[in-house]
């Protein structure tokens, strides 16, 4: 089987960077983020909250921060804060430098208001609600000591971008909404129950509400504007601010990385990474798996990282031997993890389009190695991993057999997977570097900023 030459090829576009610009402007003004997700959550969102907040932090007076207490991608609350309605935390909560500037900013530096909430055990649209409300509460009840001059919501939460939206207005203050995903999309597209009639009306509703307000929206998909303009989100309000790679290559080769984590060696080794949730649906890998067990014992499969559907998919896998689950992975083992595979899998619930974009990707692509992907062939990953002209090969979510195939065909190609893995380093390097990032997240500001 052959991989994405099979697929309409779409060549890497040219990515217009905005030339850094010195933002004098900015130097004395106050900033404030709204993000229920920041470090220490090592995965998903909070890497790249935190680097913008750090990173803001070199360039303004000072940077305020209001999250939530970590809990992300277990749903558990961190023991440390169990018992902790609020906290005051200054400096840097990360070694992850957005753009290599340690320390703080010109004047003041960063505080982080970390504020208590609602963390479900398990999902639904009644207690994602809960989630959300009794963050947007806090909030909205949090006394901020600097009025800000710009505040940067970040969805998800929802919660927290309505609380932005609020805030902004009360101080007078320019809004961006930075949109990692479409939460209204989520509630219908992921399989969360209850999400789908009212839910997902009423979520609209207030999603719709806060990118209204924003003075600019920053998505990190063009995929995400068609359902931004159904708000009623002018395009030339919209900016892509795609999320950048948050780790470093571990530099190992596969059987040097899999020695270095204990794993055996001579054995074809498929990687799955990141929250183990109803939208990832790995209920499929883990079919797929099985098939494969039927029909190579040279296979295996690894499922690192934890959520909220890790136990019931341990279940479905019980007896599988080609099959292995791994804890989160701190920032030396999880590098080594991606060197030691030679696939790495994202995978999606059918009917997972346009709601968002995973946040492994930019970690999968500099890894160097090759991609397969279970998604929905028009939806945002889909999109983004064409633009990397072969790195990943796409097959049809939901279809264990045609996984398993896959994987199988590719087993018999490692030439091929290797090319594929060149091919994502490369496009990694030319358009998922921080500096890049860093220079549009500038741009995003100083026009907010400029009369």
């Amino acid at each position: 089987m052959d991989s994405t030459s099979e697929l309409p090829v779409i060549l890497p576009r040219a990515t217009k960077v905005p030339a850094p610009r010195q933002t004098p402007s900015l130097a004395s003004k106050h900033v404030l983020v709204v993000g229920i997700n920041y470090a220490p959550e090592p995965t998903g969102i909070a890497p790249y909250t935190t680097g913008m907040a750090d990173h803001l932090t070199t360039r303004a007076r000072s940077v305020t921060v209001l999250t939530g207490m970590p809990h992300y991608p277990n749903w558990q609350l961190d023991p440390q804060y169990r018992f902790r309605l609020r906290t005051r935390e200054i400096g840097r909560q990360t070694g992850d430098e957005f753009d290599g500037v340690a320390g703080l900013g010109p004047n003041d530096g960063l505080l982080i208001r970390r504020l208590r909430h609602y963390v479900p055990s398990r999902q639904s649209a009644v207690r994602r609600a809960g989630y959300e409300f009794t963050f947007m509460m806090n909030c909205l009840s949090a006394k901020v000591e600097q009025r800000p001059d710009v505040v940067v919501a970040v969805t998800p939460s929802l919660g927290g971008a309505v609380a932005g939206a609020r805030i902004a207005r009360r101080a007078g203050a320019q809004l961006v909404v930075v949109v990692q995903d479409l939460m209204a999309k989520a509630a219908t597209q992921s399989g969360i129950s209850g999400g789908s009639g009212r839910v997902a009306a009423a979520t609209a509703a207030l999603e719709r509400y806060a990118v209204r307000r924003a003075d600019r929206v920053a998505v990190v998909s063009d995929a995400f504007r068609d359902q931004l303009h159904a708000y009623g989100v002018p395009d030339e309000r919209i900016r892509l601010l795609p999320n950048w790679t948050h780790i470093h290559a571990s530099g190992l080769s596969g059987p040097e990385a899999r020695q270095a984590l204990g794993w055996p060696q001579g054995v074809f080794t498929v990687v799955h990474t990141g929250n183990i949730g109803l939208k990832q649906d790995l209920g499929n890998l883990v079919e797929a798996a099985r098939i494969c067990a039927e029909h190579d014992a040279g296979v295996r499969f690894v499922i690192i990282g934890d959520g909220s559907q890790r136990s019931a998919v341990q279940d479905q896998a019980r007896g599988l031997a080609n099959l292995e689950f791994v804890d989160p992975l701190d920032g030396v083992k999880y590098p080594q993890s991606l060197a030691a595979a030679d696939l790495l899998v994202v995978n999606e619930r059918p009917g997972v389009g346009d709601m968002s974009l995973p946040s492994k990707l930019t970690s999968y692509l500099t890894a160097g190695r090759a991609v397969i992907a279970a998604v929905a062939p028009d939806g945002a990953t889909a999109q983004e991993l064409r633009r990397t002209d072969g790195a990943a090969h796409l097959v049809a979510p939901g279809d264990p057999k045609a996984l398993a195939e896959s994987v199988l065909a590719l087993r018999r190609k490692p030439a091929h997977c290797n090319e594929m893995g060149v091919l994502g380093r490369v496009y990694a390097e030319a358009n998922l570097g921080r500096d890049a990032a860093a220079a549009r997240l500038d741009a995003l500001i100083e026009e907010c900023l400029t009369p």
